[in-house]
């Protein structure tokens, strides 16, 4: 290979690497900052799906206690491609509509078994945009949860430098 081929990628590689959302693993509330991506209304609509992928345990926070709905938000708005981000909001504004019409309510009223009903609704394959609909959501909150600061140290037993340096141990000669 050429050397300076090698060189050029292995800078665009450094250069790709550094401008991931560094926000997006060991994540908080607090290190997300504030976006106007979604309404008051879609944002309803985003946490109560979260809640209802991952519900309040009880002793562990779900979904909604770690307010997944917000890194969510933050996820499709800076990650997503436009076409995708409105694939999202028609999907939730779809949801909200068939929640109005089945329930008389919107979709963040309804009860737990009236969203997991509708949301079952979605798994079934009727339109492939539902469907990727879906299992964009599902995913996408189960990653929020899993890689959330909560999580990642109270499960994960995760460290932002693993290792520790004890510059002064007495060595055995023995070994």
């Amino acid at each position: 290979m050429n050397r300076r081929t090698l060189i050029k990628n292995l800078a665009l590689g450094t250069g790709a690497a550094l401008t991931l959302p560094s926000w997006a693993q060991g994540w908080s509330t607090e290190s997300l900052g504030e976006t106007s991506f979604f309404n008051l209304t879609e944002n309803q609509i985003l946490e109560a799906i979260a809640g209802t992928f991952i519900p309040e345990g009880k002793s562990e926070p779900g979904a909604i206690g770690l307010e997944v709905h917000k890194f969510l938000e933050r996820l499709f708005a800076d990650c997503y491609a436009p076409e995708d981000q409105e694939k999202i909001k028609k999907g939730l504004a779809d949801l909200n509509i068939k929640a109005k019409n089945t329930y008389s309510k919107d979709f963040a009223n309804c009860t737990k078994d009236q969203r997991e009903s509708l949301l079952i609704g979605l798994e079934a394959p009727s339109s492939e945009d539902k469907e990727w609909f879906y299992d964009t959501l599902r995913q996408e909150t189960i990653r929020g949860y899993t890689t959330s600061e909560y999580v990642m140290i109270n499960h994960y037993n995760y460290e932002m430098a693993p290792g520790y340096y004890n510059g002064c141990v007495n060595l055995d000669s023995n070994s």
